[in-house]
């Protein structure tokens, strides 16, 4: 289990079902992985967490994993064939209503959990029991970086431009049902960007084409990084030979793999890390309940506030 830290954080029975769920989630995730040979990696705080707690930090909500580009790619088409409930995987590939585009979230329908955006946009209000929202764990595609920073600017630009244009298409779909409240004003701008993609493009179309831009360099080039967020951000940008090889860390009652060179890794991205700094991690969770299916849980919600 976790190392014992005075931070003055209740980690409630609440909390420890929900790692619980996240946990058994990883393992369905593992189990995939392996038997097609796809690569994985613990990531973010999930990494953070196995090496300085050997487990969650107590104020972390959720996992988070990273896989090269190609594997990403492909595990998407495979657990669009494979894929079977409770578990759900929330991807451009395998789920048409899901609007984000920089990861994929693997889920468990019998449980309930959000974040304040798919709260705002979705659980709300909505009767729409296609979106997903289980508890989940974050899948990121990490992506060779151009080592040049005049390629690596102009390859931003690619990116951000179709980041715009799908922003803008879930903007303008919000405004269109009366939404507007929950429209970035910028995010105007986004809609005039998307109606020009979509004069050539479908919305799926669209999207991949922004995953494909991000995952644009097929070379290795010695950098490897989240392209699909917080684009070309420094400390999210590593030397990809401290991916090469990965080992297994103790994480509460379980193990979860990580890069090797998980120091290096963890230096780069937070400096000292083995420094615990309260509620510095981003969080996304809002919501979650891992007793109650999400039809459930947003079902009775939206009868209370009718």
């Amino acid at each position: 289990m976790s190392q014992n830290y005075d931070y003055e954080f209740e980690v409630t029975e609440q909390r420890r079902k929900l790692w619980n769920v996240e946990m058994e989630i990883y393992s369905y995730f593992k189990e995939v992985c392996n038997k097609h040979n796809l690569k994985y990696f613990a990531v973010g705080g999930t990494l953070l967490g196995a090496a300085r707690h050997k487990g969650f930090i107590p104020w972390d909500d959720d996992m988070d994993f990273g896989m090269p580009y190609e594997d990403y790619i492909k595990f998407m088409y495979i657990m669009k064939e494979e894929c079977k409930e409770p578990y759900h995987l929330l991807s451009i590939v395998t789920d048409p209503v899901y609007g984000g585009i920089t990861l994929s979230r693997l889920r468990r329908s019998d449980t309930t959990a959000c974040s304040k955006w798919e709260y705002d946009h979705v659980g709300s209000f909505s009767d729409n029991e296609d979106y997903n929202m289980g508890i989940w764990i974050d899948i990121l595609p990490f992506c060779n970086v151009p080592v040049d920073e005049e390629t690596r600017k102009a390859q931003k630009e690619q990116i951000m431009d179709v980041w715009k244009a799908v922003r803008g298409y879930s903007a303008l779909e919000a405004a269109e049902k009366g939404r507007e409240s929950v429209v970035n004003p910028e995010y105007k701008e986004y809609i005039d960007i998307y109606k020009k993609y979509s004069e050539k493009y479908s919305l799926d179309e669209i999207k991949m084409l922004y995953l494909e831009r991000c995952g644009m360099n097929k070379e290795r080039t010695g950098l490897l990084g989240v392209t699909s967020f917080r684009t070309f951000q420094p400390n999210l940008i590593w030397k990809t030979e401290w991916f090469d090889e990965t080992v297994e860390l103790p994480f509460e009652n379980i193990t979860v793999t990580c890069p090797k060179y998980y120091n290096e890794v963890l230096t780069h991205q937070y400096g000292d890390w083995r420094i615990p700094v309260k509620n510095a991690a981003y969080h996304e969770i809002y919501i979650y309940d891992a007793d109650v299916p999400y039809k459930e849980y947003f079902k009775k919600l939206r009868q209370e506030n009718k």
